[in-house]
């Protein structure tokens, strides 16, 4: 019986052992089959994108290898330009000033100034003309080439009787023209970068966080481009601002004095005046005896009624 139950328990061992075995290895083909099902999936995905685009498939497709996305490129910020850089470019100057003259004819000098700047190459910015009590003042503001700022305030002077302010500023801003150059060019390279990583992106979740990064990326591009755009214009052109005061005018008393038309007036005033004055008298002595008569018989009433109780309770 014994030597029974020991094959028994041999081939029972045996049986679980083949078992386990076969689990194991339908368990690992499973897995590949799995895994290679998922490759073709996005290899899948990527040749049709690469068609879609218009363009041939990408050589990742052939490379699982390359299939694997890369880190993003870090976003690098230069810590400035230096002086080798900044020597590379012309200085960057912001010219602003203003002139404060009196003139004969704010009107007439106000349109010369005008002309200035257009003849130099600028243009009017903004302008105002204000008369109180005949005597006109104003402000314009002019925008002109920088290289033709000082030509401009000679011309304006010329016009003025005098000149009571003169003030001018310059702003160098090259290191902050350079510094922005700078970083335009590494933002523009790392915009590159994401648009090649874009190009190999193999998932959805890879494609998204790309195309966040080169948005940003983009933005910070167009923002620095309108401060470029910006100090390029302040810099090209100077800006003066000119105050104009008309010099103040007396006016000469007319020749055309009639003085009988005066006393023809003042009489009519008069009459005016008395007329009023009878008007509200009337007014008042009519509204006085309409107020105070119904009061007075009411007041009598009341008296005679008084008296004659009285009368009769003293009896």
């Amino acid at each position: 019986m014994k030597p029974n139950i020991l094959r028994k328990v041999g081939a029972a061992l045996v049986i679980a052992l083949v078992v386990i075995i076969l689990v194991s290895v339908a368990a690992q083909i499973w897995n590949a089959r799995s895994i290679g099902t998922t490759t073709v999936a996005s290899k899948s995905l990527l040749y049709g994108r690469a068609i879609i685009s218009g363009g041939a498939p990408s050589v990742a497709v052939m490379n699982e290898a390359a299939v694997q996305p890369e880190m993003m490129p870090p976003i690098y910020q230069p810590p400035g330009a230096g002086a080798q850089d900044r020597s590379t470019v012309d200085q960057k100057i912001i010219t602003t000033g203003s002139v404060s003259i009196r003139v004969d004819n704010a009107t007439k000098r106000l349109d010369e100034i005008k002309t200035i700047a257009k003849d130099k190459g600028g243009f009017v910015a903004s302008s105002n003309l204000n008369d109180v009590n005949g005597t006109k003042s104003g402000s314009i503001t002019l925008r002109i080439p920088s290289a033709k700022y000082d030509e401009t305030v000679a011309a304006v002077k010329k016009l003025a009787l005098v000149v009571f302010d003169e003030s001018s500023n310059a702003e160098d801003v090259t290191a902050q023209f350079v510094d922005l150059n700078a970083r335009l060019k590494a933002a523009q390279a790392e915009e590159t970068q994401y648009l090649e990583i874009l190009k190999r992106a193999y998932s959805i979740e890879d494609t998204l966080k790309v195309t966040a990064q080169l948005g940003d990326v983009r933005s910070r591009i167009e923002q620095m481009q309108g401060q470029l755009r910006y100090l390029n214009d302040r810099t090209d052109y100077a800006t003066l601002t000119i105050q104009l005061t008309e010099e103040t005018h007396v006016q000469v008393p007319t020749r055309n004095w009639k003085p009988l038309e005066t006393i023809k007036a003042a009489f009519a005033s008069l009459v005016s005046a008395l007329q009023v004055l009878v008007d509200t008298l009337i007014t008042a002595i009519i509204f006085l005896v309409g107020f105070l008569v119904p009061i007075l018989l009411v007041l009598w009433l009341i008296y005679l009624g008084v008296r004659a109780v009285w009368r009769k309770f003293s009896k």
